[in-house]
């Protein structure tokens, strides 16, 4: 494709974050160029479960209702043989298609001829003033956003480190019966201080987990996860592992014409490793903050201050060390008590 010598705001990475903040900032009449490093915008190894919030985002700026893959009216929370199911009388958490996401995302720019997006293309090098795309293209910026992953080329930039970084691996199986809510299993000895997961899709399922590497070797939390898929009787023969990274290591969103959003920023949770809600956020408020350098952003401070929260809880479960399954059980015990299983859901969600 053509690019100008110089656009408005060059945004780096085209998932939910990029693509929201170029949809603000297209509509307020902003020259703006997305490059996104794969070919296809939207698919993303992601576990996909939103809670009604992001939903209720989304749907805010006309999100259509096929996005939505599968919907859930409760959680089952598991310890050992203890089994919680907690109903929270009404629809509250989904599983959506990232791909479907990014894809309706993208459609929303098809008509703002002021918004160019240029997917399959790699951003090489980049100044104060300028990206590198390829080997030798050039392109001048007045703001630069990073909504380019965890491993943001952008973060790199400004010279940020990533000091808590986890990562989430999953296998992608086809729907069972015996599964039809979202559950979350909770072992010590398997997991840390993390879970495993079964989020159910239309068609679909995604059974995974978490560890950080700096407290469980990939190895070490691998071969734990194939002890527990063994005693669940879940086969995975044939079934390729998917795994990214996951950076919630946040230092900052806004450094003078940068910013960075979502994972580039470290605004994922560590804790329920939720991150398609915050991306949303900080790309919209990004583009607030860059049409009007007076805004302050209460939703942006919003997400951080859940984030503390859950950034403690976290730090109390890895320090907890031989009692942490007490805790465990504790848990699923307590959210067998109506408004105690309310307060969790509120907390993680």
């Amino acid at each position: 494709m053509e690019y100008r010598d110089k656009y408005d705001v060059v945004i780096v990475g085209a998932g939910p974050g990029g693509l929201r903040c170029a949809e603000v900032l297209g509509a307020s009449g902003k020259n703006v160029l997305i490059i996104e490093k794969n070919e296809m915008i939207g698919p993303k190894i992601c576990a996909g479960g939103l809670t009604r919030k992001a939903i209720s985002y989304l749907h805010n700026i006309g999100m259509p209702e096929d996005i939505i893959e599968n919907t859930f009216d409760g959680i089952v929370f598991r310890k050992g043989g203890m089994r919680t199911r907690i109903n929270f009388g009404s629809i509250f958490l989904y599983t959506i298609n990232r791909k479907n996401l990014g894809q309706w995302q993208l459609g929303k720019l098809h008509d703002m001829k002021n918004v160019a997006v240029s997917s399959g293309t790699m951003v090489t090098k980049i100044t104060k003033e300028h990206v590198i795309i390829g080997k030798s293209q050039k392109i001048q910026y007045d703001f630069l956003v990073g909504a380019d992953g965890s491993n943001s080329i952008v973060r790199r930039f400004l010279g940020i480190p990533t000091k808590r970084l986890g990562v989430a691996y999953q296998y992608i199986m086809p729907l069972s019966k015996k599964f039809s809510d979202i559950e979350i299993i909770f072992e010590s000895n398997l997991f840390h201080a993390w879970y495993a997961w079964i989020f159910p899709y239309a068609k679909t399922l995604s059974i995974g987990t978490g560890y950080f590497p700096k407290i469980m070797p990939a190895e070490k939390s691998k071969k734990k996860f194939m002890k527990w898929l063994d005693k669940e009787k879940i086969s995975i023969e044939n079934v390729p592992m998917e795994a990214h990274p996951i950076n919630c290591d946040y230092r900052g969103h806004h450094f003078g014409n940068v910013f960075l959003a979502g994972d580039a920023a470290g605004a994922t949770s560590g804790f329920s490793g939720e991150g398609i809600y915050q991306a949303l956020i900080f790309g919209g408020e990004i583009a607030q903050i860059i049409l009007n350098p007076q805004h302050k952003s209460k939703k942006i401070s919003e997400v951080l201050r859940e984030k503390r929260i859950h950034e403690a809880m976290l730090l109390f479960l890895i320090l907890s060390g031989p009692f942490r399954n007490c805790i465990f059980y504790l848990v699923v015990s307590a959210v067998r008590i109506p408004w105690c299983g309310r307060i969790l859901l509120r907390i993680m969600s």
